[in-house]
């Protein structure tokens, strides 16, 4: 059985290493070479069997209860605070650690040295855009489609791609629409061609549901793959900064559109608890060929809309103040609460 004092002993052993504080094995005074302040310094020769660390201080060896995080090899420098009744040193905590040089030859992977440089790219303080070549509607356009439309360009346009993975991975995305983003088809060749020497059936289905993706959504052939990565990482720095989401492509063919969503007060609203409280504010600026230059700014706040056009033709501004009851009866019957109807004719 243990002495009653051991446990007592063993934890005041233990806080004063803590402290810096170092105590060596009972030496006769007349062996001790040191005087009380002096500064020397002392190499770890070997870890003791009783878990203290052999010393080499001014040619004599000692007993030493150092940190357990200390290697034979290291030197360390020490104070000697007391020789009676026991000989006792500090040890400055920042100084016991071993410096470590840095390894050699580090080399970022291809994904980690373009994130680095887009992050450390100059900038002109623009948002960036992002674009897309497929128009909404290859048609005629269908307003009712028109949400869905623009739902499912932000969804597969690889801003969110790694949410998506975890969706995928839980099971609550398939497979073939993680593989519609641009981050699943930058290394598309590749992969393909790897994959296409595996006799495995699920390797060959992946590889054909990939390609089909790839056909589905071609983007601008102008743009070189990194340089489009580029810019969709550009693009998720943005929003983490708090900027708004930029879309840029066309409503139907040779109908260009510009897009801008934006959470007004991210700061305010933040938590869970104020879902309520946030302002989201959307922007649609187009021209069209009858009505002309026209922008839309549609805001919502605790559930009702406040609607804003600009037309930079009069008779435009004029026909949007006749049409509002229409438009308002069209909201409503959509659930939706205006509370504001503005109409500026502003160049």
């Amino acid at each position: 059985m243990l002495p009653g004092n051991m446990a007592t002993t063993l934890l005041s052993q233990y806080l004063r290493g803590q402290q810096g504080v170092l105590e060596a094995v009972k030496l006769s005074p007349d062996d001790i070479r040191l005087t009380v302040g002096e500064k020397v310094q002392a190499t770890v020769t070997n870890l003791l069997p009783n878990g203290r660390f052999a010393v080499l201080i001014k040619d004599q060896l000692l007993d030493l209860n150092l940190p357990r995080n200390t290697q034979p090899g290291e030197t360390l420098d020490l104070t000697v605070l007391a020789k009676t009744p026991t000989l006792t040193f500090s040890l400055a905590q920042a100084e016991a650690k071993p410096t470590l040089a840095p390894p050699p030859n580090v080399a970022l992977s291809k994904g980690a040295a373009m994130l680095s440089a887009v992050l450390n790219a100059p900038t002109d303080g623009k948002t960036a855009v992002l674009q897309q070549a497929q128009p909404l509607f290859v048609g005629s356009p269908n307003s009712a489609q028109l949400a869905g439309q623009l739902a499912g360009r932000l969804a597969e346009s690889g801003l969110f791609y790694e949410s998506h993975q975890a969706e995928w991975v839980s099971g609550q995305r398939p497979l073939q629409a993680l593989l519609k983003e641009p981050q699943a088809q930058f290394n598309l060749a590749a992969d393909n061609e790897q994959r296409l020497k595996s006799d495995q059936p699920l390797a060959r289905q992946t590889t054909a549901m990939a390609a089909d993706a790839l056909l589905l959504n071609k983007k601008n052939d102008d743009i070189p793959p990194e340089q489009a990565m580029r810019q969709l990482v550009r693009q998720q720095v943005d929003l983490l900064e708090q900027r708004p989401l930029i879309w840029q492509g066309a409503a139907w063919p040779d109908q260009p559109l510009r897009w801008e969503l934006e959470l007004k007060n991210e700061g305010e609203a933040h938590s869970e608890h104020n879902l309520a409280q946030q302002q989201w504010q959307t922007k649609l600026d187009l021209t069209l060929p009858k009505l002309g230059e026209l922008g839309v700014v549609a805001s919502l706040q605790h559930g009702q809309f406040h609607l804003r056009f600009n037309a930079l033709n009069a008779e435009t501004a004029d026909l949007l103040k006749q049409q509002q009851a229409s438009l308002l009866e069209r909201f409503a019957a959509a659930g939706l609460n205006v509370v504001q109807y503005q109409v500026s004719n502003e160049p």
